[in-house]
This record gives C-alpha cells, sequence and structure tokens, in this order.
C-alpha cells in the first residue's frame, strides 16, 4: 500500500508530454529519474452514490516515478474541469500532489 503523504508540492516538467522532470516536498527537492507508470482518474472519489454528477469527476493525471535516490512516488496533477479547447474554468484548481510513497 505505501505510505499517504497528501500533501501539495511544486513540481517542474519537461519534455514533449511535460511529464515530471523534479519535485519539492518540504524543504527537499526530488530529481525524477525515471517514470514508471501514468494513468488518468476521471472517478468521483467518496461522493454518495445519488451525488455522482459529471460536474463532480476528478479529472487527474497519476504518475509513479523512481527519484535518483530511488524513492518511489506516486504523484499526480489536479487538472481541474473544462470543456475541451476552453481555458479552465477553475486554475487555482490546477496542482501537483503527492499521493503516496511507495
Amino acid at each position: 500500500m505505501g505510505e499517504f503523504v497528501g500533501r501539495e508540492i511544486e513540481v517542474v516538467t519537461g519534455g514533449e508530454v511535460k511529464a515530471p522532470v523534479s519535485f519539492r516536498l518540504g524543504e527537499r527537492e526530488y530529481e525524477v529519474a525515471e517514470v514508471l507508470e501514468v494513468w488518468q482518474d476521471h472517478g468521483f472519489g467518496l461522493a454518495e452514490p445519488l451525488r455522482k454528477n459529471w460536474r463532480l469527476r476528478h479529472h487527474r493525471n497519476y504518475y509513479r516515478v523512481r527519484t535518483s535516490e530511488g524513492e518511489v512516488f506516486e504523484i499526480y496533477f489536479e487538472r481541474g474541469w473544462a470543456p475541451a479547447g476552453a481555458p479552465p474554468k477553475h486554475p487555482q484548481r490546477r496542482r501537483w500532489y503527492v499521493y503516496r510513497k511507495l
């Protein structure tokens, strides 16, 4: 399962697909040596079954990364929601988080 972290982080991205290349968790800087896995989450989280509405869906890009020191983390980018081609309605919701350390 790993160790739940659940904290917002600062991320530097690079490359054609803008994958994370480094991130800062607290006072510590981590260099991403390898992106092990990438997936998207469009789920509803813990919403009650009757309250599941398309506007309440997650819009996250998850990355399982190995740092240059060999540590493995799952981090994600909270994309917010906007129709295709439109600017994000809530840019303040576009943030990076560490989900857990594996």
